[in-house]
């Protein structure tokens, strides 16, 4: 009986865990960082009217944001053309624009792409992203879409795309 009890208890935690961490957002949440390409703020005011957002949570060292955002480039013209992209980093221009260069070109000098630069390490509280990288896809009404992470999950964005 105790073992029950105890394995019971176990599993309410679990859930309970679990259920704590699961990420809450519904909409675009008010943000401000700053922008690499250009001098000035960007935050969630800025964000355009009528499109789809994919906010994406990336590093330059991390190969699993080279690999999605390398298969972003090759299928922008695609499934990017009409989707304000917003790419959000821990690091700064001198670090993110070779990587940008190398594994997506199609982002720098974008008018659809912003770059932005979370000197302050505000991404995280706010978006409660669980690993890097992390792709937050919103309708044109800033209504959250889906979330995913990690290279693998990346190519599911194309799926909720219109």
């Amino acid at each position: 009986m105790k073992t029950k009890l105890t394995a019971l208890l176990i599993f309410f935690c679990s859930v309970f865990a679990l259920a704590q961490t699961e990420n809450t957002l519904k909409t675009i949440p008010e943000f401000s960082f700053l922008k690499m390409q250009s001098d000035g703020i960007f935050n969630s005011k800025d964000i355009k009217k009528g499109k789809q957002t994919l906010i994406v949570l990336y590093s330059p060292t991390c190969i699993h944001c080279q690999l999605a955002l390398n298969h972003f480039n090759n299928n922008y013209e695609e499934h990017l053309k009409n989707t304000q992209i917003i790419l959000v980093s821990e690091y700064e221009a001198k670090d993110v624009l070779p990587f940008l260069k190398e594994h997506a070109p199609k982002f720098l000098n974008n008018k659809n792409v912003e770059l932005l630069y979370d000197s302050n390490y505000e991404f995280g509280p706010v978006f409660q992203p669980t690993s890097i990288p992390t792709f937050y896809l919103f309708d044109k009404d800033k209504n959250l879409v889906t979330i995913k992470k990690g290279s693998v999950e990346a190519n599911q964005i194309f799926n909720y795309l219109k």
